[in-house]
């Protein structure tokens, strides 16, 4: 295609996301309409922020979205639909950084029969249903990606990281604390850097990992790191799901299949809704990508080497896995909390089906 074509054809494609992604709007203020949510208390509805001044919510967590919505809520007095068609442009701008990462890791090397079906990734529903509300998940997601893209071009310290990085570790220390931990122990490991920046950034790195968990812990109401401690409130964690009508008991699951269930279900039937549907379908479309990727990998490993960003996502997804299985009980927080991770993964399997089906057809023209 040529330079005029492709950015006429993306210009197609963002306006369709566009429209796409505004339907979802519509739909998750719907949905909190009818269900309630946390969008209430993200937006100062609630009696317990009524008395409160703006910067009482000058701190850490989910208090710091209320910080930053104040003062659309109490100065300008704008409702709680502006609200949402914000935070959905928000995710929006996310989704457009996700597809700039598709793009530069991908290009249009994963076509099929002549079709460019990289797109298609990007109107997978779960990943506009939670972009789209109000929440926390549109602007980590937006940070996430921001700082994937950068790091893919070695952008470390560029204002937009920079940002990111300290808003995501504001508002999810423990997602931050994940996600920065993943991606220093790959460059420690596999970055060429001398032995001295090693012990420096180690040093670094050790101070804003420590404040990251204390965070985490204050956050989480274990307030001191004791293991026992923190067996006994991941236990009541997982046990609080109960009365949720998509909880599952997870606690007596193996480790395999907690994995398994965290990233890959629910499966078709198990939720008997529209939602359970959609979502049923999504899963199983990923669990196909996953083996069929799998099975590439497997057949060509040798000729796979996988840049630096991609072994701090593939750690990234694992270390996420293996901890929010200890808290989480239930599908629909599931399918919340993996949109900061799953959409990531699949860059990485979108990048091995491309790389091995494009080096495939050149070798057999």
């Amino acid at each position: 295609m040529m330079p005029s074509e492709i950015k006429n054809s993306n210009s197609k494609l963002i306006a369709i996301l566009a429209g796409y992604h505004l339907l979802f709007t519509f739909f998750t203020y719907n949905f909190y309409i009818k269900n309630g949510g946390d969008a209430a208390f993200y937006w100062l509805q609630l009696k317990t922020s009524a008395a409160k001044e703006w910067f009482d919510f000058f701190t850490y967590g989910s208090d710091f979205m209320l910080f930053l919505n104040y003062p659309f809520v109490r100065i300008f007095h704008w409702n709680i639909v502006f609200g949402f068609l914000l935070y959905s442009s928000i995710g929006f701008f996310g989704i457009l950084q996700f597809y700039r990462l598709l793009r530069f890791h991908i290009g249009d090397r994963l076509r099929f029969f002549g079709w460019d079906f990289l797109p298609l990734i990007l109107f997978l529903p779960n990943l506009h249903f939670w972009t789209a509300m109000l929440g926390k998940e549109a602007l980590c997601f937006l940070f996430i990606a921001t700082i994937l893209l950068a790091v893919s071009k070695a952008k470390y310290f560029s204002i937009s990281t920079i940002i990111s990085a300290l808003f995501l570790s504001v508002i999810r220390p423990h997602i931050a604390l994940m996600l920065l931990f993943s991606f220093f122990l790959c460059f420690l490991l596999f970055g060429k850097w001398r032995w001295k920046t090693k012990l420096i950034a180690s040093a670094i790195a050790i101070a804003v990992f420590s404040g990251l968990f204390y965070m985490f812990l204050q956050l989480s109401k274990i307030k001191r790191f004791d293991f026992n401690r923190l067996q006994r409130f991941n236990e009541f964690s997982l046990l609080s799901f109960k009365n949720s009508d998509t909880y599952v008991p997870i606690i007596e699951y193996s480790y395999p299949y907690k994995l398994f269930t965290f990233y890959f279900r629910p499966l078709l039937n198990e939720i008997p809704s529209f939602y359970g549907l959609a979502l049923g379908l999504e899963n199983g479309l990923i669990l196909t990508l996953h083996l069929v990727a799998l099975v590439l990998f497997l057949r060509h490993y040798r000729e796979v080497v996988f840049p630096l960003v991609f072994k701090g996502i593939l750690l990234f997804a694992v270390i996420s896995g293996l901890l929010i299985v200890q808290r989480y009980s239930g599908f629909g927080i599931f399918a919340r909390t993996k949109i900061m991770i799953q959409p990531f993964f699949m860059v990485v399997l979108l990048w091995i089906i491309a790389q091995i089906t494009h080096k495939t057809t050149v070798q057999s023209k």
